[in-house]
């Protein structure tokens, strides 16, 4: 009678957590989905000039810390608008439009921050 009531609760307990980690499972998922790709962020930074791997930006953060962004990628028309190979735009402020993809990986080191809009302030 003992080991009856043992396997019934064993097989009820191993069921009960079979079905709670599909659900976590699922919500881990969709929370991941969304922090993958954001567009239409903004950021108003001074540009600081072309490295090697993009366009340089940077500001002072709430804490008085200066944050550096580098933008790998430039839509075509945002571009066209500013001449960022030029010296002559350096030190100016910016209103940057840009989407975000952190689907970052170690084999391409491609991060995908796309600047797809840009407004001097």
């Amino acid at each position: 009678m003992n080991k009856k009531k043992l396997f019934i609760i064993g097989v009820l307990g191993l069921s009960l957590l079979t079905f709670s980690s599909f659900k976590v499972k699922e919500h881990v998922d969709s929370v991941s989905k969304s922090v993958k790709y954001q567009n239409g962020l903004i950021v108003y930074a001074t540009y600081i000039g072309m490295k090697d791997d993009g366009y340089a930006f940077e500001k002072k953060a709430k804490n008085g810390a200066i944050v550096s962004f580098t933008f790998h990628h430039i839509e075509p028309a945002a571009l066209k608008k500013y001449d960022l190979k030029s010296d002559a735009l350096k030190g100016s402020l910016f209103k940057i439009t840009f989407n975000k993809d952190d689907n970052f990986t170690e084999d391409t080191q491609d991060d995908k921050h796309t600047i797809t809009d840009l407004e001097k302030s």
